[in-house]
């Protein structure tokens, strides 16, 4: 019997699985924005959900850690936010070492417009999938994050 090639063995692998639909998913995002003239990246997207969820004022190194951002990218995504005027960093009173993000009006008024666009690309990515589906691919996606994180 022959051995597969290593190259198709990656190929059928579930790895490009989830980076086809990894950035599939990043491109219709950002698309959707451009389309309405919002002017934010998907990563800069991400860390404003984050503090939308209720996490207004969060120090920065519990954003960095909840959106999988290195402190160097974080920085760098915080300080095109604040030049849009959606984000203020702040240092935190209890520890000065720290620093907090709050969004700004802008940032919570934002929310508004983008929030029904990014539930639009989700119904999208899930049309004719059924909940259960959902629910396994998830769980199963979990077990290959667990597998491989850092």
């Amino acid at each position: 019997m022959k051995k597969p090639e290593t190259a198709s063995i990656l190929r059928a692998g579930i790895s490009r699985s989830i980076i086809r639909t990894h950035t599939a998913f990043r491109l219709r995002l950002l698309h959707v924005f451009l389309q309405e003239k919002i002017e934010i990246s998907v990563d800069m997207y991400f860390i404003l959900r984050y503090l939308w969820g209720e996490r207004d004022g969060c120090r920065q190194q519990e954003l960095a850690d909840k959106t999988d951002k290195d402190k160097a990218s974080l920085t760098k995504l915080l300080d095109n936010l604040e030049k849009k005027n959606l984000v203020k960093r702040a240092a935190d009173e209890a520890d000065r070492r720290s620093k907090r993000v709050w969004l700004t009006a802008s940032g919570r008024k934002l929310k508004d417009r983008v929030y029904p666009l990014a539930l639009s690309v989700m119904e999208m990515a899930e049309q004719g999938i059924t909940r259960q589906e959902i629910l396994y691919a998830q769980a199963v996606l979990e077990k290959v994050y667990n597998n491989i994180r850092r």
